[in-house]
């Protein structure tokens, strides 16, 4: 069994290296935008699987079915049927007395090639949940992905901004201090923008981490700052995207935002397929 974990891993690694192989086979310089990470997985050394010798099989590998508790299965069977993502955290915090609500994701922390992006939605109160809204990586359907944009965009009141940040700024930084400098810019925008500057507000993040990073190390990614008038709560918030409207549409907004960003580049590099993969090694 160990052997045939083993030569998957290998066979797996070597179409990765393939599919490296075809975005960088014209160098780096030759498309702008192929992070360090590509390049230096292009260089990595992958051993070839070996077949079996004659006479030998392989050892087959058996995959236990994992037994799902009813209550697990109910909700589920609810989460796929739900019109749109929960707004029980927004209407909450409303309830507390919290002026403005923001919801942030970003898109493109997978990817080898390409920016990432984060955006950040914040809807007024009254406004009608859109069907549909939910984790974008959920809905499989790009048209449909730029359906929910446009209605997203178009809803009365609401207040967005989707920030790219570079390759290269991720190959400076990291991807993670990335994503995090993109959210930042995006929230800074969406509370400066607002028509009437909210005394409080929250910011409700998919993934485990504040844009405002704290700790020693983070010091140099800290900007920009929130306005100083307005008393920020962050909340991080895990698989938020799936589980909060405002996350949601946010999650939406940078999916499609990049999507289009790499659908250009696939004008100016046909021979990478860009426009397909989105710069995904998967």
């Amino acid at each position: 069994r160990v052997a045939a974990v083993v030569s998957d891993f290998l066979h797996a690694a070597s179409t990765i290296s393939s599919t490296l192989a075809l975005i960088c086979a014209m160098g780096a310089s030759a498309v702008p935008g192929v992070r360090r990470s590509a390049r230096l997985m292009q260089e990595l050394p992958v051993a070839k699987r070996e077949r079996p010798v004659t006479g030998e099989r392989p050892v087959a590998r058996r995959e236990k079915r994992r037994e799902v508790p009813d209550t697990k299965r109910e909700k589920a069977k609810a989460f796929a049927t739900a019109a749109h993502a929960s707004t029980a955290r927004e209407a909450s915090a409303r309830a507390d007395g919290v002026e403005l609500i923001v919801g942030c994701d970003e898109a493109g922390r997978g990817p080898l090639a390409g920016p990432v992006v984060a955006a950040a939605c914040a809807f007024s109160p009254g406004a009608e949940p859109i069907p549909g809204v939910g984790d974008s990586k959920s809905i499989a359907n790009e048209a449909e992905r730029e359906a929910l944009y446009e209605q997203i965009v178009a809803a009365p009141g609401v207040v967005w901004s989707a920030r790219v940040v570079s390759a290269a700024r991720v190959d400076e930084v990291n991807i993670l201090m990335a994503s995090l400098e993109a959210m930042r810019l995006s929230i800074v925008d969406v509370l400066g923008a607002s028509q009437r500057r909210p005394a409080t507000a929250l910011a409700l993040i998919d993934g485990p981490f504040s844009p405002w990073k704290e700790g020693e190390k983070y010091v140099d990614f800290q900007q920009p700052q929130p306005p100083s008038d307005v008393a920020l709560q962050v909340e991080p918030i895990k698989g938020g995207d799936a589980k909060v409207y405002c996350i949601a549409a946010a999650s939406i907004l940078a999916k499609v935002t990049r999507d289009r960003l790499m659908r250009r580049y696939a004008e100016l590099w046909p021979e990478y397929g860009l426009a397909e993969h989105k710069g995904y090694p998967t």
